[in-house]
């Protein structure tokens, strides 16, 4: 059960990156709109707020112990109303972008923590038309 609100802590902290990167102007660079991605997300989720969070999700976001985009939706819900990410803070301070040739790039580490625990993720993003959007999260250690 620890497991699962840390990967749903992570899948919170991924969608703020995305959210960030969409609302970006085309003349920023890619990893200045990943960063604002990144920060969207820290927003979303230190404010509660799952809608925003969802934002910086790709529709075609999935990971293996959360399934799809909406199925993430409940899971966040869920968490949030059992008070586990209450006075949750997102550290984004020693995040390194890497940008890959096959239009996906990592944002590494994003701390995580809350009254669960702490826990590092690497956030998988993917450029769209729209911006720069999370696909994955994959938390250390889970």
């Amino acid at each position: 059960m620890k497991n699962t609100w840390k990967t749903l802590l992570v899948c919170l902290c991924a969608g703020m990156l995305l959210a960030g990167c969409a609302t970006t102007g085309s003349k920023m660079s890619d990893e200045d709109m990943i960063t604002a991605t990144v920060m969207k997300m820290k927003t979303a989720l230190e404010e509660l707020d799952i809608d925003m969070l969802l934002e910086t999700f790709s529709d075609d976001f999935y990971h293996p112990e959360v399934g799809s985009k909406e199925d993430g939706r409940e899971l966040l819900q869920m968490a949030v109303d059992a008070g586990y990410a209450d006075d949750g803070e997102v550290y984004v301070e020693d995040m390194e972008i890497t940008i890959k040739d096959d239009g996906t790039a990592v944002a590494y580490p994003i701390d995580l923590s809350g009254p669960p625990g702490s826990i590092s993720v690497e956030l998988v993003l993917q450029k769209e038309e729209d911006g720069w959007f999370i696909i994955t999260v994959n938390p250390d250690g889970v």
